[in-house]
């Protein structure tokens, strides 16, 4: 009987089961895929609900069996102190099994089932100063941070992370605390900035540590140093009084031109996404202070560039951009607020249609995405809104009008708080088409953006079918770039594949309940 291989992820157990009633079973190895040998001791579970659940012990060589099992739909798992389910990079097609489970049948021949789990690593090496000399009471972590570990290096700069799962990730070094800028006569100053191996100020540039289970080698990074400005300022609650004891943490920017985010998708058809906005950074945090009794802070060493601060206490948050060059910013101001939940109605066009996302709400604030709307039955909703200022972005297809109360806001720039009026959406259909053929694209991406806009804007991509031919629908009238990629990465264009499009893609006018036809050859998806 063939053996079946997945990967292992945790689970609870326990489970009682008829006697009489025909059964099933299982079994396999548990698997140290680094070494091929049987793990000893490690606990397995079989499970097809919280209360429908069967698990054993691997024996000395890693096997293990479960006899007695009702026949169902099981989910496979296995555990043992310092080893881990295998990372996504690992994932073959037979790792669907761990969502959609395994079948056991009732019978003699157990079902054949190995499962594997790899070691965790332990990731070391020294930090040096920017003078190349050992750097002592260096932080170091690795991002994604999932269980917050870090570590303080030694008088000898040495520094080690255990039981890090397997993964892909940054390895970032931030200078000692209490570490002073160093002012110059002209008064510039200059401090030891946060650091990705093995030697980048700037994240995009980090190299990537790769653990799968071996031996990593130690990792050392070169501390660098760079011109630093002051950032200060006040966070204060909406009625305006001075905010203290709020967490603030700054977030490096991305450099260049955004990449596209995803709006939503019709079914069977085109997705829509925005360009110009930048996500919301969920990534390393670069430094963090919290406001003093006054509700004023300061981040004292802070490097050139574009950075985001975000500011949290209890469920109030707020958030502000800097855009830091040869000056300091000595008079930010942060308001918080609890998010809040916005409803309104969709009028016109729309009546009685079903929208995933008639609008798409920016900060205005921050360039940032807020969220989409939720549309039924004519009634609307926005959830877990922070205050701010706004802009609405209409779906493809649709422009719109947008009152709060009985003020428009239509192409400007709005003001919403707990205490806002509802929002008041009025639709109508806009849109022509776009219909063509990619030569020899089947299965290919057709990509279209405006080929001008005012900061932020909408574009679509939908996939080839047989024959290379596409259809898009609701394209909103006026000028766009269209394009075929071999193949797209995620369910957005990438800002590399966005940077062809005037140079690469093929001009087209969208009018007002007319199609227009192309025909396109193929592009190669940049790297």
């Amino acid at each position: 009987m063939k053996t079946l291989t997945v990967g292992a992820v945790m689970a609870a157990a326990t489970l009682l089961t008829g006697q009489d009633a025909p059964t099933g079973a299982v079994e396999g190895t548990v698997i140290n895929p680094v070494t091929g040998a049987g793990i000893a001791g490690a606990r397995v579970v079989f499970s097809s609900g919280p209360r429908s659940q069967f698990e054993s012990t691997s024996d000395a060589t890693g096997h293990f069996r479960i006899a007695g099992m009702a026949p169902g739909t099981y989910r496979p798992s296995a555990e043992k102190d310092g080893f881990a389910s295998p990372p996504p990079l690992d994932l073959n097609p037979l790792n669907s099994l761990l969502v959609s489970g395994v079948r056991v049948a009732a019978g003699p021949d157990p079902l054949k089932l190995d499962l594997k789990l790899i070691p965790l690593n332990t990731v070391a090496g020294r930090v040096f100063g920017p003078d190349g000399k050992p750097l002592a009471g260096a932080e170091v972590s690795l991002n994604p941070n999932i269980t917050a570990d870090m570590a303080i290096t030694d008088k000898e700069g040495r520094f080690r992370l255990d039981e890090i799962r397997p993964s892909s990730y940054k390895l970032i070094a931030k200078p000692p605390a209490g570490a002073v800028p160093v002012e110059a006569r002209d008064g510039t100053r200059t401090a030891i900035v946060p650091t990705y191996y093995p030697s980048a100020a700037d994240p995009s540039q980090a190299q990537p540590i790769l653990l799968q289970g071996q031996t990593a080698p130690e990792y050392d990074i070169q501390m660098q140093s760079a011109v630093v400005h002051r950032v200060r300022g006040i966070v204060v609650r909406e009625e305006g009084k001075p905010a203290p004891d709020v967490e603030l943490t700054l977030f490096r920017m991305p450099e260049g031109v955004p990449g596209a985010m995803a709006l939503g998708r019709r079914f069977g058809g085109p997705a829509s996404f925005a360009i110009g906005l930048r996500p919301e950074p969920r990534g390393v945090v670069e430094l963090t202070v919290t406001t003093r009794y006054d509700g004023h802070f300061e981040f004292p060493a802070v490097p050139g560039g574009d950075w985001r601060i975000n500011a949290e206490s209890d469920r109030m948050r707020g958030a502000a951009s800097v855009s830091l060059g040869r000056d300091d910013v000595e008079d930010l101001r942060i308001q918080i607020a609890a998010p809040f939940n916005l409803t309104g109605t969709i009028e016109g066009d729309a009546d009685g249609k079903p929208l995933l996302s008639p609008i798409t709400l920016v900060n205005a604030e921050v360039n940032e995405f807020a969220r989409g709307g939720f549309a039924e039955s004519g009634r609307l909703l926005f959830e877990n809104i922070s205050p701010g200022n706004y802009k609405a972005l209409p779906g493809p297809g649709w422009s719109a009008q947008i009152f709060l109360g009985q003020y428009e806001a239509t192409g400007q720039t709005f003001s919403l708080s707990a205490g806002s009026p509802p929002i008041r959406v009025v639709l109508k259909a806009w849109s022509g088409s776009v219909r063509g053929t990619v030569e020899k694209g089947e299965g290919t991406t057709v990509v279209l953006i405006p080929q001008s806009y005012d900061g932020i804007a909408v574009g679509q991509t939908v996939a080839c079918g047989p024959g290379g031919s596409f259809e898009m629908n609701s394209v909103s009238p006026g000028d766009y770039y269209i394009a075929a990629f071999d193949r797209m990465d995620g369910i957005s264009p990438s800002a590399a594949m966005l940077s062809l499009m005037p140079s690469r893609g093929t001009s087209v006018r969208v009018e007002e309940g007319s199609a227009a036809s192309v025909t396109l050859s193929v592009i190669p998806t940049p790297p």
